[in-house]
């Protein structure tokens, strides 16, 4: 068992490799930055199991989303405050219930890092920096087990979750496994596309996840 004191996830190699490209040593020192997975299931799993293994201080999630909301640019990198489970309930489309629609939670033990158990929406709570948006967004990261194949999709999405402005797949998965072991998360999310463009030949992930970089290197510095 070893000690690191910041664990830097992405979901992807792609997503890992151009960060640690754009951070360099220098920047690094200090984090260990390792793939998650691809999808809640997987993120879920490895983060638990990298959490227990390297015993963190803070753990950041870094890699692309799509955007759900014109205050979440192409291009662009944003810190979410909040990040919201999609998906996992009952039903489908406009019938879907969430898991606390239903009346239950996503984890229903009560503990003492979980008092409260876990339900639709994660918090983000770091009591090493300010509970404030740094990067000039507020709103919530809603997080899918399948992204946007469409625009209807996505806007569905949308009507749904108001407050929702950008959609990821591994974001509130992360956070749960941060939630029960007890340590803090921040999660970073470059714009590679708008939510339901499939069309590659529009998205722009180089350009967003240098921005991801540049906003994770912030946090670096003042963890």
């Amino acid at each position: 068992m070893s000690h690191s004191p910041c664990l830097l996830l992405s979901p992807t190699q792609f997503e890992r490799s151009a960060i640690v490209s754009h951070l360099g040593e220098r920047k690094l020192e200090g984090t260990l930055a390792q793939v998650c997975g691809f999808g809640p299931v997987a993120a879920a799993a490895r983060t638990s199991s990298l959490i227990s293994e390297h015993r963190p201080d803070m753990v950041v999630l870094a890699g692309i989303a799509g955007s759900l909301d014109a205050q979440c640019s192409v291009g662009e990198a944003y810190e979410f405050l909040r990040v919201r489970s999609y998906g996992i309930g009952v039903g489908n489309g406009e019938q879907f219930q969430s898991v606390g629609e239903i009346g239950w939670r996503h984890v229903q033990e009560e503990s003492d890092t979980v008092p409260e158990g876990v339900g639709d929406v994660l918090h983000k709570t770091d009591g090493k920096r300010k509970l404030e948006n740094r990067f000039g967004i507020d709103g919530e990261l809603l997080s899918v087990c399948a992204a946007s194949s469409s625009q209807t999709e996505a806007d569905e999405k949308k009507k749904r979750y108001a407050d929702a402005l950008a959609e990821d797949m591994e974001g509130f998965a992360v956070a749960t496994a941060c939630v029960i072991h007890s340590v803090p998360w921040v999660i970073v999310r470059g714009i590679s596309n708008h939510a339901g463009d499939r069309d590659k030949t529009n998205w722009q992930a180089d350009r967003a996840l240098q921005k991801v970089a540049e906003r994770v290197g912030e946090i670096l510095a003042g963890k």
